[in-house]
């Protein structure tokens, strides 16, 4: 089976007519990328990235970064881009502690914090205001005498909210749980909720989508997810650009229960690239009932091909 008779109703980009790739240039003015395993890797940037953002830009497109990373400083971000050969404002890189508090602001949010994160996640949240709560880290005595007296604190708390923590362990969990029970007016706000996160092309670790779930389950609530592929954040993006289509919004990814999956909820159009999370064979595989993008490609950089092409068939039509 080859690449572009995977899937009938997701669009090949590079077998799209010369006209087909005008009209679907035509059809959006924002991209909004995915960063891990779509423009770079953990070897550097992915060829051709760079290049193909440069031509999106001169053809007029508004690129914006969206991450499910936390664990990265936005400055990391800024160098990570910037070594793509790209300038980029701060207000167009996107992560989940960013949002969480451009969420958190939204709602006019007031009180104590109780996060399970990492410490620049954490950082991002105090940064904006907000007064939090952590841990604990530390070993505890293994008596739940001793235990409950830790976790069981009664801190007014009115919102847990639950990221990449790799040191995240049972004691914190239950110090959720009794937040979130102590309290039913105590929200549950979740950033990343990725179920695995790709280390290389065939190894990956466990992310923390099943700590939210059990948070879910033992809070009595869901969780109000400002990562991929969360609605509350395409609500964010689409407010915060003013993207009043949704389908003007080219959405990029690598994986399909993330990337693909939120652009779908928001409304964007999506294209799965084979760079990252997501092999053709893994493509191969999805069946009549999962998400599909509406277009795949093998990797970012092809949709420089693209603007080349379409500009110089414009460059014709002029002459």
């Amino acid at each position: 089976m080859n690449a572009s008779a995977v899937l009938p109703n997701s669009k090949h980009l590079l077998d799209l007519s010369l006209k087909e790739k005008q009209r679907f240039l035509d059809s959006f003015d924002f991209v909004l990328t995915d960063c891990d395993g779509v423009v770079w890797n953990i070897y550097g940037p992915i060829e051709g990235t760079g290049q193909a953002i440069s031509h999106l830009k001169n053809y007029g497109k508004h690129v914006v970064y969206v991450s499910n990373n936390s664990v990265r400083p936005l400055a990391n971000y800024k160098q990570q881009i910037q070594s793509l050969g790209q300038e980029v404002a701060e207000e167009d890189i996107v992560n989940p502690a960013l949002s969480v508090v451009k969420y958190l602001k939204s709602i006019n949010f007031s009180g104590l914090i109780y996060a399970i994160g990492t410490e620049e996640f954490v950082k991002v949240i105090r940064d904006g205001g907000y007064d939090v709560l952590t841990g604990p880290n530390e070993p505890q005595p293994e008596t739940l005498r001793n235990i409950i007296s830790v976790v069981h604190d009664k801190k007014p708390v009115k919102a847990v909210i639950i990221d990449y923590d790799y040191n995240c362990n049972n004691i914190k969990l239950m110090r959720a749980q009794l937040y979130l029970k102590s309290d039913s007016d105590c929200l549950l706000i979740a950033g990343a909720t990725d179920y695995s996160v790709p280390v290389t092309s065939d190894f990956q670790v466990l992310g923390p989508g099943f700590y939210v779930d059990i948070l879910e389950k033992i809070g009595s609530k869901k969780a109000r997810v400002l990562g991929k592929p969360g609605h509350l954040l395409g609500t964010l993006l689409k407010e915060q650009y003013k993207i009043n289509s949704s389908q003007r919004g080219l959405f990029i990814g690598d994986m399909i229960a993330q990337d693909v999956a939120f652009g779908k909820v928001a409304g964007f159009q999506t294209l799965l690239v084979l760079t990252g999370g997501t092999k053709l064979a893994d493509f191969q595989a999805l069946g009549n009932d999962d998400v599909r993008p509406d277009y795949y490609t093998g990797s970012f950089a092809d949709l420089g091909q693209i603007v080349q092409e379409v500009v110089a068939l414009e460059n014709k039509a002029n002459l």
